[in-house]
């Protein structure tokens, strides 16, 4: 099984590249969503949790993640010390739930693993999905309906220095049949 990271910044358009490979016959991990999951099935990282940042942030249905994002896109010791128990769980579930997939591919969707040393050497391949900040920035605001403030702290949170630790860059700065002929491009060039 091939494992590929699949990244961007926030706003970049990495969704619309999984999405793509999905439909290519890649398992696709969202970790983010993925991250949601375990707050909520996993007793053990929402105790964790709780430990590190109060029972505060939890919700009967996991975790309060907008609460824990003003808490932890603030302090960066704070980012710290969530990614070194999420970072773990993540990877694990991805390794089995790619396993049980039975797919030749497997690609995990995330904005930060490049930047992580937890996944350094982890990936077969790094797809980055790049766009400008501009741009990012006002698909973002819409998207999440949020405060350009806001998306501007998790852009910052973010690595930009991801482009050097690519194997395939897709630009996305112009429409969407344009980055349609870039995701088929990079995922000929995977197999």
């Amino acid at each position: 099984m091939m494992k590929v990271l699949l990244t961007g910044g926030i706003g970049s358009g990495k969704s619309v590249v999984a999405g793509y490979f999905s439909t290519r016959g890649a398992f696709v991990y969202d970790s983010d969503s993925a991250a949601r999951r375990l707050y909520a099935q996993d007793a053990r990282l929402r105790e964790k949790i709780k430990e590190m940042f109060g029972s505060g942030v939890l919700t009967p249905d996991g975790v309060n993640t907008r609460e824990l994002a003003n808490i932890v896109f603030a302090d960066a010791a704070a980012l710290s010390a969530l990614e070194a128990v999420v970072h773990p769980a993540v990877m694990e579930d991805f390794l089995r739930e790619a396993e049980a997939s039975g797919k030749e591919v497997a690609v995990m969707e995330s904005a930060i693993a490049a930047a992580k040393p937890l996944f350094k050497g982890f990936f077969d391949k790094v797809v980055v999905v790049d766009a400008p900040q501009r741009l990012r920035l006002e698909r973002a605001c819409v998207r999440d309906r949020a405060s350009e403030a806001s998306v501007r702290k998790r852009m910052d949170a973010q690595n930009d220095g991801m482009l050097v630790k690519a194997d395939i860059v897709i630009e996305n700065d112009k429409d969407f049949e344009y980055l349609k002929k870039q995701a088929e491009k990079a995922w000929n060039s995977l197999k």
